[in-house]
């Protein structure tokens, strides 16, 4: 049972890992949470006859519904609702388990039940390094097989790979930037291949100890990127794309169930390496023919929480007024210019594009 409903699933799971961060999150924990869940209510508890069957149709029903609609943007309603589903029964018979504990803990003080408890757990611990090792093969081998392609020269291609499996040793997070800083500068010689490597290691060792920057310089790239997490807008990595320029730019952030001509929020940080200049935050409205008050708002209280945690103090009046009326607006602070400006499309919806933007202005130590 362990193996056909833990082993086989995380290890299909694995196979389309990329880092380690995503390795913890959907193969680690699922792994010992549901090893203890499974446990606890298929194995040291059993329901009623009737419910045991009702509960197998039930589970295939839920899980097959979470497996589609996390496919496609335009199912995300089910995909919540299906999974708030599975949660509420999980609650209902977790809370079923302590109840029985609770009036029966006697019937589970034994070495048996001990063992039983422990050992689906104990083989997902130990199973934890296997599944590792089955994402380094697939990542490191894809990667191989891309990359092959990309370098016109065979001895560079091995060297390159060579290099690639004796300094990132394991750590797919930075493999795969440096594939991704490969084919974004063409890199086509061992001194390239060798910075590249380099600036990867130096970008994640910053981004895990984040230092400080001198604000007449501009802002830590590893402290800004992440500001708009709690209004739900993620941003990758700071990656190095053109010469000496890096940015981080945020997948579109939806506002509206509209699955293709959603409103969105885009946060961008530019900047070198080690130092952000530029903090954008930009709303696209598809259809300028109704009312976007709602999206207008929402970058307002986007533009605010940076201004916020930037320089300590509220956006301007000017300001916001340019924001929630969609008006080009300029103004200056000590360290900065804060600028917001309109675009329009031309199409047949009057779409257009609202950039509110930060410019740190370099002082003169």
């Amino acid at each position: 049972m362990w193996f056909l409903f833990v082993a086989l699933p995380l290890m299909y799971n694995a196979a389309k890992i990329n880092s380690f961060q995503k390795f913890v999150k959907q193969v680690v924990r699922p792994l010992i949470a549901f090893s203890i869940i499974f446990e606890y209510i298929f194995g040291l508890y059993t329901f009623d006859w009737w419910i045991e069957i009702l509960m197998v149709p039930v589970a295939v029903f839920i899980g097959g519904m979470l497996a589609f609609s996390d496919k496609k943007p335009e199912h995300q309603q089910v995909h919540k609702l299906m999974n708030g589903t599975f949660i509420l029964i999980g609650l209902i018979s977790l809370t079923a388990v302590i109840f029985h504990l609770f009036h029966h803990y006697t019937d589970y003080l034994n070495r048996l039940t001990l063992m039983q408890f422990i050992m689906p757990l104990s083989l997902s611990l130990l199973f934890l390094p296997v599944l590792y090792g089955i994402a380094m093969y697939t990542h490191y081998e894809t990667a191989f097989v891309v990359m092959k392609r990309q370098f016109k020269l065979p001895g560079v291609y091995n060297y390159a790979m060579l290099q690639a499996l004796i300094r990132f040793n394991g750590d797919l997070d930075g493999m795969e930037r440096w594939k991704r800083m490969v084919f974004t500068k063409n890199l086509q010689t061992r001194e390239e291949i060798n910075q590249a490597i380099t600036l990867v290691k130096t970008l994640q060792n910053a981004e895990q100890n984040p230092h400080t920057v001198n604000e007449g310089l501009g802002w830590s790239p590893y402290q800004v990127k992440d500001l708009l997490v709690s209004k739900g807008i993620e941003t990758p990595d700071f990656r190095n794309t053109i010469d000496e320029e890096f940015c981080a730019i945020s997948f579109p952030f939806k506002l509206t169930d509209d699955p293709i001509f959603s409103d969105t929020i885009t946060y961008m940080v530019l900047g070198e390496q080690l130092i952000a200049t530029e903090l954008h935050i930009e709303l696209k409205v598809f259809n300028g023919t109704i009312d976007n008050t709602v999206s207008l708002m929402q970058l307002l209280q986007c533009s605010e929480v940076i201004h916020q945690s930037v320089f300590g103090l509220p956006l301007s009046d000017k300001i916001k007024n340019a924001i929630v009326k969609a008006k080009n607006a300029t103004s200056d602070n000590e360290l900065a210019k804060l600028s917001v400006k309109k675009e329009l499309w031309t199409n047949q919806t009057r779409g257009y594009s609202v950039d509110f933007k930060i410019t740190h202005i370099r002082h003169r130590l």
